[in-house]
Protein backbone atom coordinates (compact mmCIF):
# COMPACT_ATOMS: atom_id res chain seq x y z
CA UNK A 1 0.00 0.00 0.00
CA UNK A 2 1.36 3.46 -0.87
CA UNK A 3 2.46 5.52 2.13
CA UNK A 4 0.11 8.33 1.11
CA UNK A 5 -2.96 6.05 1.20
CA UNK A 6 -4.50 4.40 4.26
CA UNK A 7 -7.48 2.12 3.65
CA UNK A 8 -10.04 1.50 6.38
CA UNK A 9 -13.06 -0.79 6.10
CA UNK A 10 -15.47 1.87 4.88
CA UNK A 11 -13.34 4.82 3.78
CA UNK A 12 -9.87 5.74 2.56
CA UNK A 13 -7.45 8.44 3.70
CA UNK A 14 -5.29 10.15 1.10
CA UNK A 15 -2.43 11.79 3.00
CA UNK A 16 0.04 13.07 0.44
CA UNK A 17 0.62 16.55 1.93
CA UNK A 18 3.94 16.72 3.78
CA UNK A 19 2.70 19.32 6.27
CA UNK A 20 -0.36 17.30 7.31
CA UNK A 21 0.11 14.65 10.01
CA UNK A 22 -0.38 11.07 8.81
CA UNK A 23 -2.90 8.57 10.13
CA UNK A 24 -1.75 7.39 13.56
CA UNK A 25 -2.78 5.01 16.32
CA UNK A 26 -3.64 8.10 18.37
CA UNK A 27 -6.33 9.26 15.96
CA UNK A 28 -7.79 5.79 15.52
CA UNK A 29 -8.02 5.33 19.29
CA UNK A 30 -9.71 8.71 19.69
CA UNK A 31 -12.28 7.97 16.99
CA UNK A 32 -13.03 4.62 18.61
CA UNK A 33 -13.29 6.24 22.05
CA UNK A 34 -16.12 8.58 21.00
CA UNK A 35 -19.29 6.76 22.08
CA UNK A 36 -21.77 8.55 19.83
CA UNK A 37 -23.76 5.62 18.46
CA UNK A 38 -26.81 6.33 20.64
CA UNK A 39 -27.37 9.86 19.29
CA UNK A 40 -30.61 9.95 17.28
CA UNK A 41 -29.49 13.10 15.46
CA UNK A 42 -27.04 15.90 16.02
CA UNK A 43 -24.12 18.00 14.89
CA UNK A 44 -20.43 17.48 15.57
CA UNK A 45 -17.31 19.62 15.26
CA UNK A 46 -13.82 18.34 14.50
CA UNK A 47 -11.24 20.93 15.60
CA UNK A 48 -7.97 20.60 13.70
CA UNK A 49 -9.26 18.02 11.24
CA UNK A 50 -5.95 17.17 9.51
CA UNK A 51 -6.64 14.32 7.09
CA UNK A 52 -10.28 14.22 8.19
CA UNK A 53 -9.93 10.82 9.81
CA UNK A 54 -11.84 11.67 12.99
CA UNK A 55 -14.76 13.18 11.07
CA UNK A 56 -14.95 10.10 8.86
CA UNK A 57 -14.86 7.80 11.88
CA UNK A 58 -17.70 9.73 13.51
CA UNK A 59 -19.68 9.65 10.26
CA UNK A 60 -19.28 5.86 10.07
CA UNK A 61 -20.26 5.34 13.71
CA UNK A 62 -23.44 7.43 13.52
CA UNK A 63 -25.34 7.88 10.25
CA UNK A 64 -27.54 10.63 11.76
CA UNK A 65 -24.63 12.91 12.62
CA UNK A 66 -23.67 15.95 10.53
CA UNK A 67 -20.05 16.98 10.99
CA UNK A 68 -18.13 20.22 10.47
CA UNK A 69 -14.34 19.93 10.26
CA UNK A 70 -12.15 23.01 10.67
CA UNK A 71 -8.42 23.49 10.23
CA UNK A 72 -6.16 26.52 10.05
CA UNK A 73 -3.74 24.71 7.72
CA UNK A 74 -4.87 25.07 4.09
CA UNK A 75 -3.36 21.76 3.02
CA UNK A 76 -5.08 20.00 5.92
CA UNK A 77 -8.36 21.57 4.84
CA UNK A 78 -7.72 20.37 1.28
CA UNK A 79 -6.86 16.90 2.54
CA UNK A 80 -10.01 16.68 4.68
CA UNK A 81 -12.22 18.00 1.89
CA UNK A 82 -10.83 15.56 -0.67
CA UNK A 83 -11.22 12.60 1.67
CA UNK A 84 -14.77 13.66 2.50
CA UNK A 85 -15.73 14.00 -1.15
CA UNK A 86 -14.32 10.55 -1.91
CA UNK A 87 -16.29 8.89 0.88
CA UNK A 88 -19.83 7.57 1.14
CA UNK A 89 -20.47 10.14 3.89
CA UNK A 90 -19.83 13.24 1.76
CA UNK A 91 -23.33 14.70 2.21
CA UNK A 92 -22.86 14.85 5.99
CA UNK A 93 -19.32 16.25 6.09
CA UNK A 94 -18.22 19.85 5.64
CA UNK A 95 -14.57 21.00 5.69
CA UNK A 96 -13.79 24.65 6.39
CA UNK A 97 -10.43 26.42 6.19
CA UNK A 98 -10.55 28.70 9.23
CA UNK A 99 -8.75 29.26 12.57
CA UNK A 100 -10.70 28.28 15.68
CA UNK A 101 -10.90 31.88 16.92
CA UNK A 102 -12.42 33.09 13.65
CA UNK A 103 -14.82 30.16 13.57
CA UNK A 104 -16.10 31.09 17.02
CA UNK A 105 -16.67 34.67 15.87
CA UNK A 106 -18.86 33.71 12.90
CA UNK A 107 -20.45 30.47 14.12
CA UNK A 108 -23.99 30.55 15.50
CA UNK A 109 -24.37 26.84 16.16
CA UNK A 110 -23.92 24.76 19.31
CA UNK A 111 -22.60 21.22 18.96
CA UNK A 112 -23.66 17.89 20.45
CA UNK A 113 -20.17 16.45 19.97
CA UNK A 114 -16.76 18.09 19.66
CA UNK A 115 -13.62 16.07 19.00
CA UNK A 116 -10.01 17.19 18.78
CA UNK A 117 -6.54 15.73 18.77
CA UNK A 118 -5.02 18.83 20.41
CA UNK A 119 -1.44 20.09 19.98
CA UNK A 120 1.12 18.17 22.02
CA UNK A 121 4.51 18.88 23.55
CA UNK A 122 3.91 22.30 25.08
CA UNK A 123 7.27 22.21 26.87
CA UNK A 124 9.28 19.74 24.82
CA UNK A 125 11.96 20.31 22.20
CA UNK A 126 10.85 21.87 18.92
CA UNK A 127 11.28 20.03 15.65
CA UNK A 128 13.52 21.41 12.93
CA UNK A 129 10.53 21.23 10.59
CA UNK A 130 8.08 24.07 11.15
CA UNK A 131 5.00 22.06 10.10
CA UNK A 132 5.71 19.51 12.84
CA UNK A 133 6.02 22.36 15.33
CA UNK A 134 2.66 23.77 14.31
CA UNK A 135 0.91 20.41 14.39
CA UNK A 136 2.42 18.95 17.54
CA UNK A 137 3.21 22.03 19.62
CA UNK A 138 0.96 24.68 21.01
CA UNK A 139 2.12 27.42 18.66
CA UNK A 140 -1.28 28.06 17.15
CA UNK A 141 -3.72 26.62 19.69
CA UNK A 142 -3.16 26.47 23.44
CA UNK A 143 -5.04 24.15 25.76
CA UNK A 144 -6.69 27.15 27.41
CA UNK A 145 -7.84 28.55 24.07
CA UNK A 146 -9.31 25.18 23.18
CA UNK A 147 -11.13 24.82 26.49
CA UNK A 148 -12.52 28.35 26.31
CA UNK A 149 -13.82 27.55 22.84
CA UNK A 150 -15.54 24.43 24.14
CA UNK A 151 -17.48 26.43 26.70
CA UNK A 152 -18.87 28.57 23.88
CA UNK A 153 -19.42 25.84 21.30
CA UNK A 154 -20.76 22.87 23.28
CA UNK A 155 -24.44 22.38 23.97
CA UNK A 156 -25.32 22.10 27.65
CA UNK A 157 -25.56 18.31 27.26
CA UNK A 158 -22.74 18.16 24.69
CA UNK A 159 -19.65 15.94 24.90
CA UNK A 160 -15.99 16.67 24.11
CA UNK A 161 -13.48 13.93 23.28
CA UNK A 162 -9.72 14.45 23.27
CA UNK A 163 -6.40 12.65 23.61
CA UNK A 164 -3.09 13.64 25.21
CA UNK A 165 0.25 11.86 25.72
CA UNK A 166 1.52 10.83 29.14
CA UNK A 167 3.82 13.83 29.65
CA UNK A 168 1.00 16.31 28.89
CA UNK A 169 -1.67 14.59 30.97
CA UNK A 170 -1.01 16.48 34.20
CA UNK A 171 -1.07 19.87 32.53
CA UNK A 172 -4.18 19.01 30.50
CA UNK A 173 -5.98 17.84 33.65
CA UNK A 174 -4.99 21.02 35.46
CA UNK A 175 -6.32 23.16 32.61
CA UNK A 176 -9.65 21.32 32.66
CA UNK A 177 -9.73 21.65 36.46
CA UNK A 178 -9.49 25.43 36.28
CA UNK A 179 -12.27 25.65 33.68
CA UNK A 180 -16.01 25.13 34.08
CA UNK A 181 -15.75 21.77 32.32
CA UNK A 182 -15.70 18.35 33.97
CA UNK A 183 -14.02 15.04 33.17
CA UNK A 184 -16.47 12.14 32.90
CA UNK A 185 -14.28 9.34 31.56
CA UNK A 186 -10.57 8.58 31.19
CA UNK A 187 -9.05 5.75 29.20
CA UNK A 188 -5.37 5.04 29.97
CA UNK A 189 -3.64 3.38 27.01
CA UNK A 190 -0.49 1.29 27.42
CA UNK A 191 1.57 0.37 24.36
CA UNK A 192 2.43 -3.02 25.91
CA UNK A 193 1.41 -5.05 28.97
CA UNK A 194 5.02 -4.94 30.14
CA UNK A 195 4.98 -1.14 30.40
CA UNK A 196 4.54 0.43 33.81
CA UNK A 197 3.33 3.79 32.51
CA UNK A 198 0.61 4.56 29.93
CA UNK A 199 1.60 6.54 26.87
CA UNK A 200 -1.79 8.04 26.05
CA UNK A 201 -4.89 9.26 27.88
CA UNK A 202 -8.28 9.72 26.28
CA UNK A 203 -10.78 12.09 27.85
CA UNK A 204 -14.54 12.47 27.78
CA UNK A 205 -15.49 15.94 29.03
CA UNK A 206 -18.85 17.63 29.62
CA UNK A 207 -20.23 20.83 31.10
CA UNK A 208 -22.09 19.12 33.92
CA UNK A 209 -20.17 17.34 36.73
CA UNK A 210 -20.26 13.52 36.88
CA UNK A 211 -21.43 11.48 39.82
CA UNK A 212 -18.21 9.51 39.38
CA UNK A 213 -15.34 9.61 36.87
CA UNK A 214 -15.24 6.40 34.83
CA UNK A 215 -11.67 5.09 34.45
CA UNK A 216 -10.52 2.29 32.16
CA UNK A 217 -7.28 0.75 30.87
CA UNK A 218 -6.41 -0.55 27.39
CA UNK A 219 -3.25 -2.48 26.43
CA UNK A 220 -2.36 -2.43 22.73
CA UNK A 221 0.11 -5.32 22.67
CA UNK A 222 1.29 -8.26 24.74
CA UNK A 223 3.94 -10.94 24.20
CA UNK A 224 1.81 -12.56 21.48
CA UNK A 225 1.09 -9.40 19.50
CA UNK A 226 -2.02 -7.22 19.53
CA UNK A 227 -4.31 -7.86 22.50
CA UNK A 228 -7.85 -9.12 21.96
CA UNK A 229 -9.11 -6.00 23.73
CA UNK A 230 -7.34 -3.70 21.27
CA UNK A 231 -8.50 -5.72 18.26
CA UNK A 232 -12.06 -5.60 19.52
CA UNK A 233 -11.76 -1.89 20.28
CA UNK A 234 -10.66 -1.01 16.73
CA UNK A 235 -12.12 -3.80 14.60
CA UNK A 236 -14.96 -1.76 13.07
CA UNK A 237 -12.35 0.37 11.29
CA UNK A 238 -9.18 -1.57 10.54
CA UNK A 239 -9.16 -3.60 7.34
CA UNK A 240 -5.95 -5.49 8.11
CA UNK A 241 -6.33 -9.24 8.71
CA UNK A 242 -4.37 -9.09 11.95
CA UNK A 243 -7.10 -6.96 13.52
CA UNK A 244 -9.76 -9.68 13.17
CA UNK A 245 -10.82 -11.69 16.18
CA UNK A 246 -12.43 -14.36 14.00
CA UNK A 247 -9.36 -15.07 11.86
CA UNK A 248 -8.40 -18.72 11.44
Amino acid sequence: MPKDLFIFKHFMIQQSYKDVMKVSTDSVLLGCFADIESLKEGVALDIGSGTGILSLMLAQKNTALKITAIDNNFNAFQCSRNNFQNSQYADRLNAIHIPLEEFIAVNTQKFDVIISNPPYFSKSLRSYYSFKNNNRHQNNLSYQTLLNALIQLLKEEGIFYSIVPYYEQKRWSECIGTSSLHVHKILSVYSHRSKTLPYLFLYKVRKNPPTQISQHVLYIQNSEGYTKEYIQYTQMFYLDEKFRLDKK
